[in-house]
């Protein structure tokens, strides 16, 4: 199966139309969506200009290796088109089959929408509460060919343009019956995009295949990056949930760069792309993943970044979703927060105002553009929202009249802009330094730059005393003071011919 993507021009299934290649758009639907502020973003209420695929999520995959929906009513309503009650049988609606086109209204599929504005249709599998069997299925040749044949028989049914697949995660301790999970992944893959390919030729129009992957270095590690990356058409990279309100200190979501008091490595956009491009991946199959969502913090005291932590989120001022709120939600509550902005991570956040001791971390149509002309900067193939319908502002609320999509529009702005010109933060090398004070020791350092280069680290006292010299090509290095009293250093990064940076430091 050739690779979808690159293709200078792109085949849209629903018709013989062709469009010029771009950065693309991915945005994911979840079907639990359509009930919420009345209905207000369903298929035909849902701006299709600012998207290129949309991917429904999800359905299920049972232990046996087929496919359940999650949520029969909505499922089917949206999926088939609304039910014609006048021939469904009774209970049609309750049950979990993945239902019949001869009990709907035709005509009004989801699909039917999309494709009738030029967009590509997926249904995603899986997802963090369906993904239990993944690791059974996997593991079986039987039934890997049952769970391939219900992928190709949606595709029929719904009328897709392919299966996206979110396995969460391969190689989870939990959910793992064997210790294969990274090897039956690639298994699995490969018999669902044959199956695909056979497929093809009856429909006539090119069917994708895509998944969804964790963002962290241990989730990236339980990969066969080689093999999937040749399978798949695009990659889309979960690059958010880095921090929340389970760590003890405030945090960022999805920083784009690490913040100073990153505790983690990897726990960033940039370091994620990285990450996936030094196992190989191509560029051009990845698309960088976007929260449309925030998470909420309760601090210790006033609310700031990097500030000690309640172990809570703030159920009082979002006493729905308090853990994840919808961007819609945070942004009808801005009047009571002041707005900041972390040039170090480069993404915004909300303190309560008055020493209020509620944090939020969110991304903006700021910070959102910047993510997007970063993965034009680094040649991605386009950016994946999780999730769409978290955009949709009313004209008031209650109004059920939609006056904007502000998140989306910026993203499709940047994205779609003719200008060559790249924002200064992501022009050069942007080095990063971290956590920094450190609390074990040891200092992570990050150049994030779109070529590679020789960088020279060389760590000093603050009498200028050189204590320690080294030289690297990777984008990431470990700097080890743990053997050096506590007190501040200076740490200076050299990359190729580029002038130095000097980063102060402190190892408690």
């Amino acid at each position: 199966m050739r690779n979808i993507f690159p293709f200078l021009l792109l085949l849209l299934s629903c018709s013989g139309i062709t469009q010029p290649a771009q950065k693309l758009v991915v945005g994911y639907y979840p079907g639990w969506r359509w009930y919420e502020r009345n209905k207000l973003v369903t298929p035909a209420t849902l701006d299709y200009s600012k998207y290129d695929v949309l991917n429904y999520a999800f359905l299920n995959l049972e232990t046996d290796g087929t496919l359940s929906l999650t949520d029969p009513w909505a499922d089917k309503n949206l999926l088939l088109g609304p039910i014609n009650r006048a021939v469904a049988p009774a209970q049609y609606d309750q049950d979990r089959s993945l239902g019949n086109p001869a009990f709907h209204k035709p005509g009004k599929r989801f699909s039917d929408f999309a494709h009738k504005n030029k967009v590509r249709f997926l249904v995603s599998i899986g997802g963090w509460a369906h993904s239990g069997s993944f690791s059974e299925v996997a593991a079986s040749a039987a039934k890997r060919a049952v769970f391939a044949s219900q992928c190709n028989q949606i595709v029929r049914l719904y009328n897709l343009d392919g299966i996206d697949i979110d396995w969460e995660y391969p190689g989870y301790p939990e959910r793992t019956v064997n210790s294969g999970d990274k090897q039956n992944l690639t298994l699995l893959l490969r018999q669902v995009r044959d199956s695909l390919d056979a497929q093809e030729g009856k429909l006539k129009r090119d069917l994708m295949l895509t998944a969804a992957f964790g963002a962290s270095p241990k989730h990236m590690a339980q990969v066969e990056w080689p093999q999937v990356s040749k399978i798949l058409d695009g990659i889309n990279l979960m690059a958010y949930a880095f921090y929340g309100h389970w760590d003890p200190v405030s945090n960022h979501n999805a920083p784009l760069f690490p913040p100073l008091n990153a505790t983690q490595s990897g726990n960033s956009c940039s370091e994620a792309v990285q990450n996936l491009l030094d196992f190989g991946v191509p560029s051009i199959k990845i698309n960088l993943g976007l929260a449309f969502y925030g998470r909420t913090q309760i601090t210790a005291g006033p609310a700031g970044l990097h500030v000690q932590s309640m172990g809570c989120a703030d159920t009082v001022a979002f006493a729905n979703k308090a853990s994840t709120p919808q961007y819609y939600e945070i942004a009808a509550r801005l009047s009571g927060y002041d707005y900041r902005w972390d040039e170090v991570a480069q993404a915004p956040y909300l303190t309560g105002k008055a020493g209020k001791p509620s944090f939020v971390s969110f991304d903006d149509e700021k910070s959102l553009a910047l993510k997007a002309q970063f993965a034009k900067s680094r040649n991605l193939h386009g950016v994946v929202i999780w999730d769409i319908t978290a955009d949709y502002l009313e004209t008031a609320p209650g109004s059920g009249a939609i006056a904007s999509t502000p998140l989306a529009a910026a993203i499709r702005r940047a994205l779609s802009s003719a200008s060559s010109a790249v924002p200064a933060v992501l022009a050069g090398a942007t080095i990063c330094v971290f956590p920094n004070p450190t609390p074990n020791g040891y200092l992570q350092i990050f150049t994030n730059a779109v070529d590679r280069a020789r960088t020279e680290l060389t760590l000093f006292d603050t009498k200028g005393q050189q204590l320690h010299k080294t030289t690297f090509l990777e984008a990431s290095h470990r700097l080890d003071l743990r053997a050096l009293p506590a007190g501040p250093y200076l740490v200076q990064v050299r990359r190729g011919s580029e002038a130095p940076i000097l980063v102060r430091v402190m190892k408690k």
